[in-house]
This record gives C-alpha cells, structure tokens and sequence, in this order.
C-alpha cells in the first residue's frame, strides 16, 4: 500500500466519498490480489469513516501508487471471495 492514491471521480458514484475511501484502504482487514496481469488488480474491504464496511477495487501503478477504479459497501460476494 505504498505510494499516492488516485481517487478518480467515477469511484465515487455508489456514494463513498473520498475520505471513505482512503479510510477503507488505510484500514484494510483482507486484500486480495484477483489477477497476474498488468496492471495489478486488488479487491480490499475495510471500515470506512463510519466504520461500514467498504470494497475498494484498485489498480496498482508503475510508480508503485494505486488507482480506484470502484468502490461501494461491501456485498456480501465480495465478503465471500475475501473470506469475510
């Protein structure tokens, strides 16, 4: 989880705000890596500011830092694939 993170504004539009975001990221309980390409893709679910759980969907930069290109509470598919 090193380097920025891009919070795009089409991440935000099941109504997370940024903060929860960031929140839910810095926070994480599980991640989970979903592919072996390029770009890397992480599924995360941590407390937003709320404390909600939240599923933040990424994609790993060259320089190291991530970009969100999804994000919402977490349903409970995610919660499965996560072992939550």
């Amino acid at each position: 989880m090193e380097g920025k993170t891009i919070i795009p504004p089409r991440a935000l539009k099941h109504g997370l705000s940024e903060e929860d975001i960031r929140c839910a990221w810095r926070n994480a309980t599980a991640v989970r890596r979903r592919n072996f390409d390029i770009p890397c893709i992480y599924a995360a679910a941590g407390p937003d500011e709320s404390g909600d759980l939240a599923e933040p969907l990424l994609a790993e930069q060259e320089d190291g830092g991530f970009i969100v290109y999804h994000a919402m509470r977490l349903p409970r598919k995610m919660a499965r694939e996560l072992d939550l």
